[in-house]
């Protein structure tokens, strides 16, 4: 039961380190090709926006001692969440890019590489089922959550600036909910399985010994 447990626990902390891998492989990849101005019309006042958002969470840090009314730190807020909303509207080309090289990496790709991403070929794990490519996409839209961005970028075109904040606010809390409970399955089942796993049926396995030879 002991080496049982320590089994599971490896595998647990392959996971972690095999998402984190796998995230700032998308994250870079997504930066390089999102600076590229023919791929991304909005690069230039995505730029602007950016800067203008640092400037403020830079006034923001230096003055937060300072902010004693609840006014005033309804002030910061609504112009967070104004910032925040420019810099949704002028990154959808960003975001598209991002959501594409996430499906295309892991559910195509995953698919065809034996179940592994590079992170999971990194840490030795993979995923062991032969899913289908729609049930890889599932997972990866439940795992990435790619249908979060996807609707943001779709509401951000069709209703107004105080609707789009007040979903995204809520979008913010359903996607934190998602997280935890992967976290936690993942965590606490014996069989390692999180939500995505449950849903489409996938297992995440250590890859034997012998395979990692070859």
């Amino acid at each position: 039961m002991i080496l049982y447990r320590k089994e599971l626990i490896k595998l647990v902390i392959r996971r972690v380190i095999a998402y984190i891998i796998d995230t700032l492989i998308i994250v870079f990849a997504s930066s390089m090709l999102a600076s590229i101005s023919y791929l991304n019309p909005q690069l230039k006042k995505y730029e602007e926006v950016y800067k203008e958002y640092n400037e403020f969470y830079e006034d923001y840090r230096a003055n937060i001692k300072n902010i004693k009314d609840k006014k005033s730190l309804k002030e910061y807020k609504t112009k967070l969440e104004e910032v925040n909303y420019k810099l949704d509207k002028n990154n959808i080309y960003g975001t598209i890019i991002s959501i594409v090289l996430t499906v295309t990496y892991f559910a195509v790709f995953q698919k065809y590489n034996g179940g592994q991403t590079l992170g999971k070929k990194i840490t030795s794990i993979k995923i062991s089922n032969d899913l289908s490519l729609p049930k890889y996409l599932l997972r990866t839209i439940i795992l990435h959550e790619t249908w979060i961005n996807a609707l943001k970028v779709l509401l951000i075109l069709i209703i107004s600036k105080k609707h789009y904040i007040l979903v995204t606010n809520a979008l913010a809390i359903v996607s934190l909910v998602i997280e935890v409970t992967i976290i936690i399955m993942v965590s606490m089942r014996n069989d390692n399985r999180g939500l995505h796993d449950i849903i489409v049926g996938s297992k995440v396995i250590l890859v034997p010994k012998e395979r990692r030879v070859e």
